[in-house]
């Protein structure tokens, strides 16, 4: 069975026209109709949505299904078997030469003609591999994409107060810093063994700086940080979530003021 007849077959168990598939696609009726006509070949993106749609693995969508080489082989060595059997019949008169060539070139066509389809399957189903491995490439990517933006829904809540003043030139040359306390609250919890939170600020007239999050005794999903910031720089506070291999910084809020009790600044996590 070909790719096209495959998609045709699946298309019709789930009872929808070419046209209806095409549309939760995004592609025309005529596309589709190529397809199964094995006219074109889908692209990577569409093979990813098809075999998602019909609820199979991209392998068992891109099967494809060789010639039955050891049936033929059979079939070929029956007939000079069945020749000479034959010739042994008594009373019967021994084949000239000429009588046998042919069946024997026959024969050895057919054998060179399996040959030479078992080597073409094979390249074929060496093509396929690295097409396949390609396509799983491209998942893993689709799914890395996803899993960022799963991050985005991480971050439930926060809370700013006013630390200590540091004079430093640590980072810059003499300049006045304030620890701000800043505190976030995860959305979830069951990612907390294996994700890491830090803490940056960044913005215009100074260098940015980054404050590895402490987790707070006592709770869970719920991590801190002294984060030192420039008053009157109009600075940005942001969070950083980073779980396996997927980084997410998500911007907390942009510091307006900062006084020996008090901070002001315009909130930027949005409230979910």
């Amino acid at each position: 069975m070909t790719l096209g007849q495959r998609i045709q077959e699946h298309r019709l168990r789930l009872e929808l026209s070419q046209e209806a598939l095409g549309e939760k696609l995004g592609v025309s009726r005529q596309a589709v109709s190529k397809w199964e006509a094995d006219a074109a070949v889908p692209d990577t993106d569409k093979l990813i949505a098809l075999s998602k749609l019909f609820g199979l693995t991209l392998n068992e969508l891109l099967q494809v299904e060789g010639p039955e080489a050891g049936q033929g082989a059979e079939n070929a060595e029956e007939t000079p078997r069945s020749e000479l059997r034959e010739e042994e019949k008594p009373g019967k008169k021994k084949m000239h030469a000429a009588s046998w060539l042919l069946p024997g070139l026959a024969v050895l066509a057919l054998v060179l003609g399996l040959t030479a389809m078992t080597v073409s399957f094979g390249r074929m189903a060496g093509q396929l591999s690295d097409r396949i491995t390609r396509l799983e490439l491209r998942v893993n990517q689709l799914e890395a994409t996803q899993s960022a933006a799963d991050l985005e829904n991480l971050v439930a809540d926060c809370k700013l107060e006013v630390g200590s003043a540091v004079y430093s030139s640590q980072m810059d040359s003499a300049r006045l810093y304030r620890d701000v306390t800043v505190t976030v609250s995860l959305s979830r919890t069951d990612l907390v063994e294996e994700q890491t939170v830090f803490f940056q600020v960044y913005g215009a007239g100074a260098e940015a700086r980054q404050v590895d999050g402490q987790a707070v005794p006592g709770t869970r999903g719920v991590y801190s940080a002294q984060v030192p910031v420039v008053p009157g720089l109009g600075e940005t506070i942001a969070v950083g979530i980073q779980i396996g291999g997927t980084e997410y910084l998500q911007p907390l809020a942009r510091i307006i003021s900062v006084s020996d009790n008090a901070i002001f600044y315009d909130p930027l996590l949005e409230q979910k």
